[in-house]
């Protein structure tokens, strides 16, 4: 073994070739990143229905260290749609108007518009629900620290959208689990 000051890395020759302990690093420093308040998530999306009419509240896992966003709760009107969990429709895609709101998401902003097509996979499951206009926030709704996402969609667009996202923001804090 030895190591690299450079890098802070270390390395062996394995018949050699050498080997680097990065992907171990980068497991460890994951382990770090804030995590979404799973025993709230049914309460937010809960208020969510209630306070905005919504037809569905999709909760996304981020981690944009490994540039995953899993689905990790989904629900209706009727209750958890567990068939579409655990999908991860990835960070940033080959598609511009996911992108775009992924930066606004990380800038801190609550992009809503009218849906029109599947962004991706979930998105399939957006518009077999009826959907026609979405909202989505970061958890916690502060500037860069992206380690969550709250997605709700409507049949039509909410009557106030600045009500939608004031909701969406409280749900986001809902979910924001506090230190230890």
């Amino acid at each position: 073994f030895f190591s690299s000051r450079r890098r802070h890395t270390r390395y062996i020759s394995v018949t050699g070739v050498q080997t680097c302990a990065l992907p171990i690093w980068a497991y460890k420093e994951s382990k770090k990143i804030p995590e979404i308040n799973e025993d709230r998530a049914e309460d937010a999306a809960t208020m969510l229905f209630k306070q905005t009419g919504a037809q569905f509240v999709a909760i996304f896992k981020v981690n944009q260290m490994f540039g995953t966003r899993v689905l990790y709760r989904a629900y209706t009107k009727e209750g958890r749609e567990k068939s579409v969990e655990g999908i991860d429709v990835g960070l940033f895609s080959q598609n511009p108007a996911n992108n775009a709101d992924l930066i606004k998401l990380m800038e801190n902003e609550v992009p809503c518009s009218e849906y029109k097509e599947p962004q991706s996979e979930i998105g399939l499951w957006y518009m077999a629900q009826g959907v026609t206009y979405t909202c989505r926030t970061s958890v916690p709704p502060d500037s860069f620290k992206f380690f969550g996402q709250i997605t709700v969609g409507w049949k039509d667009r909410p009557e106030s959208v600045e009500q939608a996202k004031t909701m969406l923001g409280i749900a986001a804090s809902m979910l924001t689990r506090k230190g230890p």
